[in-house]
């Protein structure tokens, strides 16, 4: 998690603690943030498990842990979590330090639903459209009760899993109308948590998810690493039996 680097003081109660990993946070892991970063916070966030939330989101961009703002690194990252080690030109900073995060959006019109959105990346595709593309979940209409299958994330209009969303779209059951929905109940444990609205309360699941994955792929490298430096040890070892065997004098007959 976030380890100090040599040379930098230990820490204290006074460091602020990671909102993913529960970790300390150090100066030099501090993840700098465009949207919640400010001084004296008492929770922050650090660059590695920003950074693996990014690798983990769509096209490179997570969502900020605190505020849910579409964020991606100034470095770019590469599935798996490492950075890229050519920097991206940023349009709002020329900085190339691997802690620096920027808003990951632009504004233009979505080339599937084809109105203004805060698009993610140079596609010009939406993150709705993404989201419902990969989780096209099943909805209860309001109106007839009947259920459907909706190519886009209406969960973010539901207050709470059990109410109707505030947004319509078209029913194709008895309706043949606009109407309201929910997502089917059983299909609620698809709905990705951090797209989920906030006041559902899966911010904690969410991180707790990114907490566990970041753990195994510390505990899968240490292996790995672990078994390569045994492997290395055990070469070492035949090489240097090799030596004594090679100058080992022969057995003269008596």
């Amino acid at each position: 998690m976030a380890f100090p680097r040599d040379g930098e003081p230990p820490s204290t109660s006074e460091d602020p603690t990671c909102a993913v990993c529960l970790e300390r946070v150090f100066p030099t892991s501090k993840a700098l943030m465009p949207c919640c970063d400010r001084v004296g916070a008492s929770v922050e966030m650090c660059a590695p498990c920003v950074r693996f939330i990014c690798a983990r989101g769509l096209n490179g961009v997570g969502r900020c842990p605190k505020c849910r703002a579409h964020v991606r690194p100034v470095v770019p990252v590469v599935p798996g979590g490492r950075t890229n080690s050519a920097a991206r030109t940023s349009t709002t900073s020329t900085a190339t330090n691997t802690n620096q995060f920027e808003l990951a959006v632009m504004r233009g019109t979505c080339m599937l639903c084809r109105q203004q959105k805060d698009l993610l990346d140079e596609r010009s595709v939406c993150d709705a459209c993404v989201y419902g593309a990969r989780f096209a979940l099943r909805h209860e209409c309001h109106g007839c009760g009947k259920t459907q299958r909706i190519p886009h994330p209406m969960w973010r209009y539901q207050t709470s899993v059990e109410s109707f969303g505030n947004v319509a779209w078209a029913c194709h059951g008895r309706c043949r109308a606009f109407t309201k929905w929910r997502v089917l109940a059983e299909d609620v444990p698809r709905v990705p948590p951090e797209d989920a609205p906030q006041s559902w309360g899966t911010t904690e699941a969410w991180l707790a998810q990114i907490r566990h994955a970041r753990r195994e792929e510390e505990r899968a490298r240490d292996v790995e690493e672990g078994g390569d430096h045994s492997g290395r040890l055990a070469a070492l070892a035949r090489w240097v039996v090799s030596l004594f065997s090679a100058h080992r004098p022969t057995d003269r007959p008596g």
